[in-house]
C-alpha cells in the first residue's frame, strides 16, 4: 500500500495509484521529491520571468551575465543562474580535479518554477552519501555546475494515464523533448546546450498535473545522467 500525498501548486496536484501494478504500461515511480520549503507560484501574482531578489539588474550598456551581490544561500537560489542571467561569483568554479558536483534544476514549462530531482543519479551512479555531493547536493557553496532542463516542445498524444488518488482520474501523456543547459554557477560560462528526447513513454506512476489534465512524456534518469557524465567526472 503506497500512500499518495495531494499537493496544490498554483492549479497543479498530485495524481497516483493506490497500488503499485508494476506490470501495467510499464509504470514507474515519480522520481522527484517536493522540500518543505518548495517555492510556490501563483499565476496571477508572479512574474516567472523576474529576476530573483540577490540579482543586480543589467545596464543598458550590458547584456552579459550579472553578479549578484550575495553568496547563493539555498539551493534554489541557483534557478538565478537557469533564468535570470546571474552568476554567483563567491561559488566554486569548476577547475581542479574530478568530480564537479553538479545540482540539476528542472522547469516542466515556462510559468513553472524550477524543481530539484534528488534521485536521477541512483540507477548510474548508487545512492552513496559521496554520489549525493557530486549530483544533488543540498549546500550550493559545494556546487561548481547547475543543470538547468527545460520542455521545450510538446507533440502527438502517446496514451491515456488512468490514476485512482485522490479520485478517479485520467490524464493524457503526449510527447515532449527537452533542452539540457549546463552552466559554471560562478561565471555562467555555458559549458552545455544540448536537446534531449522525452523517452520516459510509459505512465508515471504518479505525476504533477494541472487543470488541462495533460502530462508530458519526460527525459529518463539515464540520458540526463549520461549527457553530465563527462562535465562531472573528467
Amino acid at each position: 500500500m503506497i500512500a499518495v500525498i495531494v499537493l496544490c501548486i498554483g492549479g497543479i496536484a498530485v495524481i497516483g495509484n493506490r497500488i503499485a501494478d508494476s506490470a501495467r504500461d510499464g509504470a514507474r515511480d515519480f522520481p522527484y521529491s517536493l522540500p518543505s520549503d518548495y517555492p510556490t507560484f501563483d499565476p496571477d501574482t508572479t512574474d516567472p520571468d523576474a529576476p530573483g531578489p540577490d540579482a543586480t539588474e543589467p545596464t543598458a550598456e550590458s547584456t552579459g551575465p550579472v553578479a549578484s551581490g550575495v553568496p547563493a544561500k539555498d539551493i534554489y537560489d541557483l534557478n538565478q543562474v537557469c533564468d535570470d542571467n546571474t552568476y554567483f561569483p563567491a561559488a566554486p568554479k569548476r577547475s581542479g580535479k574530478a568530480p564537479h558536483p553538479v545540482v540539476l534544476l528542472t522547469k516542466n514549462n515556462p510559468t513553472s518554477v524550477r524543481f530539484k530531482n534528488p534521485v536521477y543519479y541512483f540507477d548510474d551512479e548508487g545512492t552513496s552519501d559521496a554520489a549525493e555531493r557530486t549530483w544533488a547536493s543540498d549546500d550550493p557553496a559545494n556546487v561548481q555546475m547547475v543543470a538547468c532542463l527545460d520542455r521545450v516542445t510538446t507533440g502527438t498524444k502517446i496514451r491515456n494515464c488512468k490514476y485512482d488518488e485522490p479520485k478517479p482520474s485520467t490524464a493524457a501523456l503526449y510527447h515532449a523533448n527537452w533542452r539540457l543547459r549546463v552552466y559554471e554557477v560562478a561565471t555562467r560560462r555555458q559549458l552545455l546546450d544540448k536537446k534531449l528526447t522525452g523517452d520516459e513513454t510509459a505512465c508515471p506512476f504518479s505525476v504533477l498535473v494541472g487543470d488541462d489534465k495533460k502530462i508530458y512524456a519526460t527525459t529518463s534518469d539515464h540520458s540526463v545522467v549520461s549527457a553530465l557524465r563527462k562535465l562531472v567526472k573528467q
